[in-house]
């Protein structure tokens, strides 16, 4: 496998079905990951982690790694050659890197978010997941709203996530109950 540059074409910004490949392409990066990066743990988010899901083809990853320097961790990701965007997300502490794959004649892109284990980048995502997973309404809101965000602006993804905002604090509000469970 090899990392190419992440795609930047509209194709890759639609609202599509759920896909198994995305399971398929996050355990393909876990393996690359592994052999070029000591220490570090890949974590499958975002919408093409759970199931059944509608959302963009592109594979969200954490990077939970121990080492104090995120920045550091980034380079290393760099070094196996991932690389970084000028986008919003990636600050010191939450760098970013991403790159595309091919798989099954398919191009991937992926998103890598590095952080420390217990950071909310770490855990809200999981429990996310989790009440997307057993909350069909939240999980059909959250489609709704991707809908209608695609709509506003599919080219530009810091107005795409605005327009997700009151439903993603919605799904996040119920965080604390999830945790207790």
């Amino acid at each position: 496998m090899t990392i190419d540059p992440f795609d930047e074409g509209l194709h890759h910004r639609h609202i599509v079905p759920y896909d198994p490949a995305y399971a398929e392409v996050f355990s393909l990066v876990q393996e690359y990951a592994r052999g070029r990066i000591e220490g570090v743990e890949l974590v499958h988010i975002g919408s093409t982690a759970v199931a059944g899901l509608r959302g963009k083809p592109m594979v969200d990853i954490t990077a939970i790694t121990a080492r104090e320097n995120l920045r550091e961790e980034q380079k290393a990701f760099e070094r196996a050659g991932f690389h970084r965007r000028p986008v919003w997300v990636d600050k010191d502490e939450k760098p970013y890197v991403c790159g595309s794959v091919l798989h099954g004649g398919r191009r991937f892109n992926v998103n890598i978010h590095i952080c420390h284990r217990g950071d909310p980048v770490h855990k809200d995502s999981l429990a996310f997941i989790d009440i997307l997973e057993r909350r069909p309404d939240l999980r059909r809101r959250y489609e709704e709203a991707k809908d209608r965000a695609h709509a506003v602006d599919p080219a530009d993804p810091q107005v795409y996530n605005r327009e997700k905002e009151a439903v993603i604090r919605e799904i996040e509000a119920q965080i604390p109950k999830a945790s207790k469970t």
